[in-house]
């Protein structure tokens, strides 16, 4: 009776909490965080076994370049979460439906360019990667369905946007859910009736069909719940497209560093470096991806409250907001420093290991990046698109370049290396930004405390590998994991135990 009430077409007029609109979102995303976790532990030793690390890397590869045609998608659904939530707070439901309707409009350009690009990239990928046979022909037509996949999940973007703008996230999280469940048993299936690499594009493009007809259908019952009229709107389209070039800049800074890896190391090194590196990364990952939820899940609702001009209320939430993001992300990835020598023997076999040091910049870098990703999340509700996609695109071509260089100096650690020294430049940026919208003060001794807090964190999970525990299970893995967890998650309540309390006192209250 609960998933029929929330299927009903819904009352437009009443407007839900933020704070419920941000929980059903983070646990939506928690949910899905859950089941990519699961994807990533089940799937990869079947690639491996199934697929072979050779061909996987060079699927690896060439799914770098896939993320690179991301480009074309810009960026439009912050915009349009940001627009729209910004007109829901008004209750102005003539500007909510233009505003999606003629989003929608974008979002068809964008696809119809994504589709003629990826299938033309196609035809050189197996060049680029000096691939030739019939392999080559293989990966060319399996980037095709996956393209064909990625055309289904930028417009699920922006169905799903607008269902977050209108603080109404819960059916498209569902059908995410759903939808990669379906697809994840479609892979394993090919897999083992040797299909091979097929099976990867193929269970992508059944889960993105399966969330596509879900959005399709809610976005219908909130749309027909709007009677205003829909149409071209001269204004709000060229609102866009004068935005759109911000938003590029940010697409192509984070695009652009985040994919290149897999591309940088298959060409500078080998696939089966390649692949090593992105198993040994596959754990921080998947930090990072529940560390990500706190910043998608808090997008619409804090659009919402940017609404209302409270500048007190804004501050107060952005400083909570950064003090999640901190201490989860400590806790989280120092967690992962301490635990992936004994995950990854465990998870793939010896031969996947890296250097400890590597492991340590790789955790660093998604530190950073959560955290530099919230402040330009905070920054886009406010409406700051255009400064904001600078930094981010600075940063991303700092990254690579620096990637580039120290890639031939140090090796492979000079991947994550970059990864580090490249968000730390775009954190320190954009804090004094968001410092300056919002006239806050930050006070220094309290920020000293905190970095010192997490060092303290990484500290005790850079020497737990060199003690050699031997961990030969997974029960005795997941015992190590909670003790490792339970011992980093005190520590840093004890170190700030006053801020703690009065964040749980705030959230009871």
């Amino acid at each position: 009776m609960l998933l029929i009430s929330w299927f009903k077409t819904p009352d437009l007029s009443n407007i839900p909490s933020r704070k419920l609109a941000t929980l059903q979102q983070a646990t939506g995303a928690y949910i899905n965080t859950g089941i990519t976790i699961a994807q990533g532990l089940l799937l990869i030793p079947l690639y491996l076994y199934y697929i072979g690390a050779h061909t996987y890397g060079i699927w690896l590869a060439s799914g770098g370049m896939l993320g690179m045609l991301g480009l074309v998608n810009f960026g439009i659904g912050s915009l349009i979460i940001q627009r729209i939530s910004r007109s829901y707070a008004c209750q102005d439901m003539a500007k909510v439906v233009a505003y999606f309707v003629n989003g929608s409009l974008i979002y068809l350009g964008i696809i119809l360019i994504y589709a003629l690009v990826g299938w033309t990239a196609s035809v050189w990928i197996p060049t680029i990667l000096n691939v030739t046979g019939e392999e080559a022909e293989l990966l060319k037509n399996c980037f095709q369905v996956a393209v064909l996949a990625m055309v289904l999940s930028i417009f699920n973007e922006c169905m799903r946007s607008f269902a977050q703008a209108l603080l109404r996230p819960i059916i498209p999280m569902l059908g995410m859910a759903f939808g990669r469940v379906l697809g994840i048993g479609v892979t394993v299936w090919m897999l083992f009736y040797n299909f091979g690499l097929w099976a990867i594009p193929v269970g992508l493009l059944v889960a993105e069909g399966v969330i596509f007809i879900f959005n399709a259908f809610y976005t219908f019952l909130l749309l027909r719940k709007l009677t205003e009229r829909m149409g071209f709107d001269k204004c709000i389209l060229r609102e866009y497209l004068q935005t759109s070039p911000a938003l590029l800049m940010s697409r192509m800074g984070d695009t652009l560093s985040q994919e290149s890896e897999p591309l940088l190391i298959t060409i500078f090194l080998s696939p089966e470096v390649t692949t090593a590196y992105m198993v040994t990364r596959r754990a921080a990952d998947i930090v990072f991806r529940m560390l990500n939820v706190i910043v998608g899940s808090t997008m619409g609702p804090f659009s919402h409250l940017a609404g209302s001009s409270d500048i007190e209320s804004i501050s107060r939430i952005v400083k909570k907001l950064l003090f999640f993001s901190f201490s989860a992300g400590a806790i989280g990835l120092a967690t992962y420093v301490g635990a992936n020598h004994i995950f990854v023997p465990l998870w793939t076999g010896e031969l996947f290991i890296l250097d400890q040091n590597i492991v340590i910049f790789i955790a660093l870098g998604f530190f950073a990046r959560s955290l530099r990703g919230l402040l330009g999340q905070m920054l886009y509700g406010l409406g700051d698109f255009f400064y904001t996609s600078i930094v981010l695109l600075l940063e991303g071509v700092i990254r690579i370049t620096m990637s580039l260089g120290l890639l031939s100096i140090f090796g492979i650690i000079g991947v994550p290396l970059a990864f580090v020294l490249s968000c730390l430049v775009a954190i320190l940026v954009l804090a004094v930004r968001l410092k300056n919208k919002l006239m806050m003060d930050f006070n220094l001794s309290v920020i000293i405390r905190f970095l010192f807090s997490g060092s303290v964190l990484f500290g005790i999970a850079t020497v737990l590998p060199q003690m050699e525990l031997s961990v030969d299970s997974w029960s005795g893995f997941v015992l190590y994991l909670l003790t490792l967890l339970a011992s980093v998650i005190t520590t840093y309540m004890l170190m700030n135990w006053t801020r703690c309390c009065n964040i749980y006192r705030s959230i009871v209250k």
